[in-house]
């Protein structure tokens, strides 16, 4: 029997990868998330009957009786020649047994601790509040599911088949907008209406069989990965708003709680946003270049997403770092944020447009009002995605020194004499733009600022700085 077991285990392995490849080649020509899945599903247990064929086919012959009913008519596998002087190899294959035999008894044993630790987290929850009754019969599921939350879970998970527990994050309820709470809890219930629960189950208990067979290892890979996928595409079909879910998933750690549990922030946490986002990318997707790409659009995408979550800048931030950054003196800027009360900074916000007054004490401040025009046209004016029109370079000359006397704009580009070039050679220029200043108070007279478009995209960029230093001139 051990020497049974031994050769089957060899035999496993060539199997394995055979099967693998055939999955390989599904794979590459689905992208169809539930198709993928049940593939991965077949070939698990189609590794398993073959394991198990096999060794029926080399039980020893004293078990006539029980070879006669399950044996099956298969083409013999020869084992290798019998041991010589000079070839071990037989005698290895029996003592393969034992090790695999305590290989599968660890892997069990650590798996069932983790499955009494999850369910020992179960009776340590908190009902939540939350009904579940209306999405559950959005998804056709009759029997009760409770919702639980705890303290020490990290992300929402799905527990148990028969009596399915759905265990979400202390503070998970009321830390997401509604509708991404809704969402999440529908990938969560879904996972249920699936029972990927009892297949994740005995996905294991295959996995522990093959511990050693890295195919194995790849193809649980796939199943979990589709897995997560088909429940997103099932709160996509629901809600059609596969935003909403992406923004709910970037909120997830990227965490499975234990070895029995699904949970929504399982898979490749960027992959899964990208699906959503973009399936029709999905084809291309195999390629290398084409994945990297994705992979920078959903960091695009997620960029919103993460400054949804910093907090806003205060009036004061504002103020500080967009109103009056062109203007203010590096002297006013120390002592404004060494403020520490809004009657301080609003105190010194009065002194700083009044010291500029050029009609001290008036109620009216051209100066002010002037400013704040020329950041409306500026934004009006010179914006280029994604940069408003202040933080441009047209927009922070036009700021801090006004309207320029003339213009000299050449929006195609083309041949220009350049004055200051020697013998006024002519060069080939893309868009570009020359503001003359006549005279400005610090920096000097006909003060020229050319700006130029290289890549011609909209985005003209100042050539030279008339005041490097950048000296503030009010």
């Amino acid at each position: 029997m051990t020497e049974a077991i031994g050769w089957a285990l060899v035999h496993s392995l060539w199997q394995g990868l055979l099967i693998a490849a055939v999955v390989s080649g599904l794979l590459l020509a689905v992208r169809s998330a539930h198709i993928r899945y049940i593939a991965g599903c077949a070939a698990l247990l189609a590794m398993l009957a073959s394991f198990a064929l096999t060794l029926i086919h080399l039980l020893p012959a004293s078990n006539a009786g029980l070879t006669s009913l399950l044996k099956p008519e298969l083409p013999p596998w020869r084992p290798l020649p019998e041991a010589t002087d000079n070839n071990s190899v037989p005698y290895l294959i029996p003592l393969l047994t034992p090790l695999w035999f305590t290989g599968v008894c660890l892997f069990y044993l650590y798996t069932a601790a983790g499955w009494v630790g999850l369910h020992r987290l179960r009776s340590r929850c908190i009902r939540g509040r939350h009904s579940l009754q209306q999405l559950a019969s959005e998804l056709r599921i009759t029997r009760p599911v409770l919702l639980l939350e705890s303290l020490l879970a990290d992300t929402p998970v799905v527990l148990g088949h028969f009596r399915p527990v759905i265990l979400v994050p202390l503070g998970f309820l009321t830390g997401l907008p509604a509708d991404q709470v809704e969402a999440i809890l529908l990938h969560e219930l879904a996972h249920i209406r699936r029972s990927d629960y009892l297949v994740n189950a005995c996905q294991r208990l295959i996995e522990g069989l093959f511990f050693y067979h890295p195919a194995v290892w790849w193809i649980s890979h796939i199943i979990r990965t589709e897995r997560e996928n088909c429940c997103d595409d099932i709160v996509v079909a629901l809600r059609g708003d596969p935003h909403t879910f992406a923004a709910a998933l970037t909120t997830l750690e990227q965490n499975r709680t234990g070895n029995w549990a699904v949970a929504a922030a399982g898979g490749n946490l960027m992959k899964r946003i990208t699906r959503l986002l973009y399936p029709q990318n999905q084809r291309a997707a195999s390629s290398p270049v084409l994945t990297v790409a994705a992979l920078l659009l959903t960091t695009a995408m997620l960029l919103p997403a993460w400054h949804a979550r910093q907090p806003e800048p205060t009036p004061w931030q504002k103020w500080l770092n967009q109103d009056v950054v062109y203007i203010i003196s590096d002297q006013e800027k120390v002592a404004f944020e060494k403020l520490t009360t809004d009657d301080e900074r609003q105190h010194f916000i009065e002194q700083f447009w009044e010291r500029r007054n050029p009609a001290p004490g008036s109620a009216e401040n051209k100066f002010k009002e002037e400013h704040y025009r020329r950041i409306a046209y500026a934004n009006n004016h010179f914006a280029h995605a994604p940069s408003p029109g202040w933080r441009t370079d047209r927009g922070r000359i036009y700021i801090k020194y006004g309207p320029p006397d003339e213009i000299d704009s050449h929006p195609s580009g083309g041949p220009y004499k350049r004055p200051d070039s020697e013998g006024g050679a002519t060069v080939s220029m893309p868009p570009f733009e020359d503001w003359l200043y006549r005279s400005i108070k610090g920096v000097g007279t006909n003060v020229m600022m050319e700006f130029v478009d290289a890549k011609r995209s909209g985005d003209f960029r100042m050539t030279l700085d008339p005041n490097p230093k950048g000296k503030k001139v009010n």
